[in-house]
C-alpha cells in the first residue's frame, strides 16, 4: 500500500495570515463624572474577555504580589493581565492632566 502525503496551501503572505487573530472593540469610556472606582470596574468588564498578549512591562516583586494578592482575595475570578490593565487604566484616565505635567524629581 502506497502513502499518501498530505499538503496544504498556505495563503499569500505565508503563516502570519494563520495565527489567531483577536477582534478588538473599541473601548467604551464611563462616563465623565464616574470615579475612579467606577471606572476600574468598568474596565475590568471591558478587559474580561482580551486574548491578545499586548506588550510585555516589568513589575517589581512588591508589586506583583500585591496583585496577586488581590486576585486571590477577590471573590470574582480574575486573571492577572484583566486586573493590571483596568487598574492602570483607571489611574490614568482619572489623573490624567497631573500626568502630564509630572516632575521626576
Amino acid at each position: 500500500m502506497e502513502k499518501k502525503k498530505f499538503s496544504i496551501e498556505l495563503p499569500k503572505g505565508g503563516m502570519i495570515y494563520l495565527a489567531k487573530q483577536t477582534v478588538c472593540k473599541p473601548h467604551q469610556e464611563p462616563s465623565a463624572d464616574a470615579t475612579e472606582w467606577q471606572r476600574f470596574t468598568h474596565y475590568l468588564d471591558e478587559f474580561k474577555n482580551v486574548s491578545e498578549h499586548g506588550e510585555c512591562v516589568w513589575l517589581l516583586k512588591e508589586v506583583k504580589r500585591e496583585i496577586e494578592r488581590v486576585k486571590f482575595e477577590s471573590n470574582v475570578k480574575l486573571n492577572i493581565r484583566q486586573l493590571v490593565n483596568a487598574i492602570i487604566l483607571a489611574f490614568i484616565k482619572e489623573h490624567n492632566e497631573d500626568l502630564k505635567s509630572i516632575d521626576s524629581g
